[in-house]
């Protein structure tokens, strides 16, 4: 089946927007004694030590990001790894890069980083994931749904034009199209802590029969056969506008019946063009 997707108008407005984010964790409190194999977190104050390889001997702290510097390596993201999985990680790219074979190497934690606030964002985004939440004592974190948004690289081309804010026992609904495409800021919701922001995958319709490109289609609000058959190319010139019908799902059954051009589309509709009598 071949599949046309238009691009998401969407990350347009997002580009205006764009910073710098990528996904961190909410860390152990200060102080907490460090153990072989305990998870890693932003602020931790790790030593790194390669056997044999004094010079590659490192101490430094995890970035808001949850990047350390490592080197001949560069940046590697070692936030939510255990331990021993940033041990092996740094080993396989010794490795790779052939610095030192077989490397056997020790990560330690000296110091715990302070908790930190953050956000979860899921679903049809660029970069899914845990981001810092900015407060009094973060400056550089996420306050708003559209920060977040934009940290994150934006809405993929699949995704729908609402997404929802999960706060504990209530489910938000925002309407991302709304806030995007118009800039209607009063949708810009403020975010709490461990909020979790979940964009869904858009509504499809479908297009067969005599169609110029049949195939699978975004679902715009409120769009009709007509716009539908219009996205797909519009009719063959063996196809008839008076032949044509939907399936669609009612209540766990599949219903099939004539549909007119001014009907409204709903999601994962199947219209079927047939072709004309003469």
């Amino acid at each position: 089946m071949v599949m046309h997707i238009r691009r998401n108008p969407l990350l347009c407005f997002l580009m205006l927007l764009m910073t710098c984010g990528l996904a961190v964790a909410q860390q152990p409190a200060a102080g907490q004694q460090a153990e072989t194999g305990s998870l890693l977190g932003v602020g931790d104050v790790v030593r790194i030590t390669v056997y044999g390889q004094p010079d590659l001997t490192t101490v430094t702290r995890i970035g808001t990001n949850g990047i350390i510097t490592f080197p001949l390596v560069g940046d590697l993201p070692v936030n939510g790894l255990s331990t021993t999985e940033a041990e092996r990680e740094l080993a396989g790219l010794l490795e790779l890069r052939g610095i030192v074979r077989n490397a056997q190497i020790n990560v330690f934690v000296q110091e715990r980083g302070k908790a930190i606030a953050n956000v979860t964002i899921i679903g049809e985004i660029s970069r899914s994931g845990l981001y810092p939440l900015g407060d009094d004592t973060n400056t550089e974190g996420i306050t708003t749904l559209v920060g977040l948004l934009a940290a994150a690289g934006g809405p993929t081309e699949n995704a729908s034009d609402q997404l929802f804010i999960i706060r504990g026992d209530r489910r938000i609904a925002v309407d991302l199209f709304r806030l995007l495409r118009f800039g209607e800021m009063e949708s810009n919701v403020a975010l709490s802590n461990r909020d979790v922001v979940l964009i869904p995958q858009m509504d499809v319709f479908y297009a067969y029969g005599q169609v110029v490109r049949p195939g699978r289609y975004r679902l715009e609000r409120n769009m009709t056969v007509m716009q539908g058959l219009a996205v797909a190319s519009g009719i063959t010139d063996r196809g008839s506008d008076s032949r044509i019908s939907a399936s669609r799902r009612v209540d766990g059954k599949v219903v099939t019946g004539r549909v007119e051009l001014a009907d409204q589309l709903s999601p994962n509709d199947v219209i079927y063009v047939g072709e004309s009598r003469f």
